[in-house]
């Protein structure tokens, strides 16, 4: 196995982007302009001879085609300005003028507001609207958050799609978009229209300081450790926000749409029928012990209780040969995956604390699963569906390619909590649903494997079995090592990436779309432990560079106070963070598979980034 790539495809990957860095000019222009506009709540007066003046001491664009200006402000609809050269260039103070003598803009102005500038240099180019995509190169390529659209209708009317609307409309693909825009302006009227493709230079205001907005983004610019931990602060901020009493976590949250019916689930109203994922809230739980294992501030602890409580809540006793054993109970199903999280939550949080108020639970979630390990070494996948029990021989029915990896993340922790004489049925059994999980379910399931591994439930398993000798296998590693290297073969890299915020997320085929995917970072993370423990430094320097870059490209979903200069409740949707790169809902699991990657992976970070000797 080739672990020796050239460490520069993995390096910088923030000077592919635009480089941005406002002046005193810039920064001087930027509070006259926040002091018009606040002033057009009271008495507008503008000195458009000094607005421009001080604009061309900027280091904005000074001649352009068009200019577009969008005043947002949260809860209200934004108000969006354009104009275009025509025989002349028009001055950035006409248009300006425009935006504040705009009907709403007093409306908007009497709150926290934020301007976007979007320079439109280069002239827009004829398209097919219903021929250009994502999947298709050269003049019909189109990239959604970087190309905008202008178009015409029969009614002559100019309407503007900009760039960065994609990441604002949670628009990601383009049969999205031509929903978006049907909805808006019906199918019939833009099979008549005439478009044009454009792209632009767009910049945000914030607080005292201009930001260069990527694919509707502010710029993610160079990773930095407080970066990452401050990108687990603010979820575990939000999850902390918005966590019920009784334990239950936000489930779902479209920032965009200021909503939480589920897009899968749309026809489900989230008040009377909400529907809840009982494994992810089991990950919820889990990102507050890894926030709370790197930062040791006792802020989560109640939260974590909380958690389990709601787990406990939902846990039934079944007799197994004698022996009380118990598994989680949610939406009439019993999940293999749930009872595994759950178990993996509870010794956590025992090993983190040493509180042992939970230590008869996990003792029976852990009989539970070692009582669903089948002689063959399969497992068990649901013990009831819609409140039916499952056979042995109906088992095939309900396979899970994930379940079973998450209950030996549950057994190998728990172990810790075993008394050492009696670990020995608990590996035998281990070592039975392993054979069948590396040697079997690769041919008898091969069509549920995707070409980028996803198993990283089992990855993270087999890192935690490590702690025991007994458990030592190097089949074992070889499986887990694989997958982390197939999954450093299907990442863009900082010189391979079709546009520069695509490096570090994965990829299927090359051209997709970015797959920033924290849930697979966490495989590759226990990848990097395992190699960590088993002393191959090599390895490790190696697997911490493709970590790095993908770290890079997650951070491009966390929701930060200037990411959400859009969103009707920015509050609401701060520290979430998000499925794609522009798309605005979030789950809780979207939270937890990145949040609890980072937490990870800081305990690592000042040894991994020495430079080796």
């Amino acid at each position: 196995m080739d672990l020796s790539p050239e460490s520069s495809q993995y390096d910088n990957p923030d000077l592919k982007l635009p480089e941005f860095q406002p002046g005193p000019s810039d920064l001087d222009f930027l509070h006259q302009l926040e002091t018009a506009i606040a002033n057009a709540a009271g008495e507008p007066y503008v000195d458009a001879t000094e607005i421009d003046r001080r604009f061309n001491l900027t280091c904005f664009p000074q001649h352009y085609q068009r200019l577009i200006l969008i005043l947002y402000a949260p809860g209200h609809k934004r108000i969006l300005i354009s104009r275009a050269a025509k025989d002349r260039p028009v001055a950035f103070s006409v248009i300006f003028k425009l935006l504040l003598s705009h009907p709403r803009c007093r409306q908007l102005a009497a709150l926290p507001f934020r301007l976007q500038m979007d320079f439109v240099v280069e002239s827009p180019r004829p398209i097919n609207f219903y021929s250009v995509g994502m999947e298709v190169g050269g003049a019909r390529h189109f990239e959604i958050g970087i190309d905008g659209l202008m178009f015409y209708g029969t009614d002559n009317k100019l309407h503007l799609f900009p760039p960065g609307d994609s990441y604002v409309r949670s628009v990601m693909g383009m049969g999205q978009l031509r929903d978006y825009l049907h909805r808006a302006h019906g199918e019939e009227y833009l099979r008549t229209a005439v478009f044009k493709c454009f792209r632009s230079e767009s910049y945000l205001s914030g607080k005292d300081l201009w930001l260069r907005l990527y694919r509707g983004h502010p710029l993610v610019g160079a990773l930095t450790k407080a970066k990452v931990e401050r990108a687990v602060e603010l979820a575990v901020g939000h999850i902390r926000q918005t966590q019920e009493e009784n334990g239950k976590f936000l489930y779902y949250y479209d920032a965009a749409l200021n909503s939480k019916r589920d897009h899968e689930h749309p026809k489900r109203n989230p008040d009377k029928n909400p529907y809840y994922n009982i494994l992810r809230h089991g990950g919820g739980g889990l990102t507050c012990v890894f926030q709370e294992k790197y930062f040791h501030n006792g802020e989560t602890i109640g939260n974590i209780q909380r958690a389990i409580d709601y787990l406990v809540a939902h846990i039934r006793v079944q007799d197994y040969q004698g022996r009380e054993g118990a598994y989680i109970y949610s939406e009439k199903k019993a999940k293999l995956g749930g009872s595994g999280i759950a178990l993996y939550l509870l010794a956590e949080y025992q090993l983190l604390t040493g509180d042992t108020c939970y230590q008869k639970w996990a003792d029976r979630l852990a009989w539970h699963l070692l009582n669903q390990i089948t002689a063959s070494g399969e497992f068990i996948y649901y013990n009831l569906y819609l409140d039916i029990p499952v056979t042995e021989e109906d088992n095939q029915k309900y396979f899970s390619f994930y379940y079973p990896g998450e209950a030996v993340c549950g057994l190998a922790k728990y172990l810790h909590l075993v008394d050492p004489k009696d670990r020995t049925p608990i590996f035998d059994k281990l070592r039975q649903a392993l054979e069948f999980l590396l040697v079997v379910r690769p041919s008898t399931r091969a069509s549920e494997y995707t070409v980028v591994p996803s198993d990283s439930w089992l990855m993270m398993g087999i890192k935690e079995l490590w702690d025991f000798k007994e458990m030592r296998d190097p089949l074992y590693a070889n499986f887990v090592f694989s997958d982390a290297q197939s999954m450093i073969d299907h990442l863009y890299k900082v010189a391979d990436a079709p546009c520069p915020d695509y490096a570090g997320a994965f990829y299927y085929n090359y051209g997709d779309y970015p797959y920033a995917d924290g849930a697979r970072c966490e495989g590759l993370l226990g990848a990097y432990e395992l190699a960590i423990k088993m002393g191959d430094q090599d390895k490790a320097v190696h697997i911490w560079r493709a970590l790095r870059l993908a770290a890079w490209a997650l951070m491009h979903l966390v929701n930060t106070a200037d990411s959400l200069y859009f969103a009707p409740d920015p509050a609401l949707a701060l520290g979430g963070i998000r499925f794609k790169y522009t798309r605005q809902w979030f789950r809780i699991d979207t939270i937890q598979h990145v949040a609890s990657f980072f937490a990870k992976m800081l305990p690592h970070w000042d040894r991994a980034e020495v430079p080796s000797s």
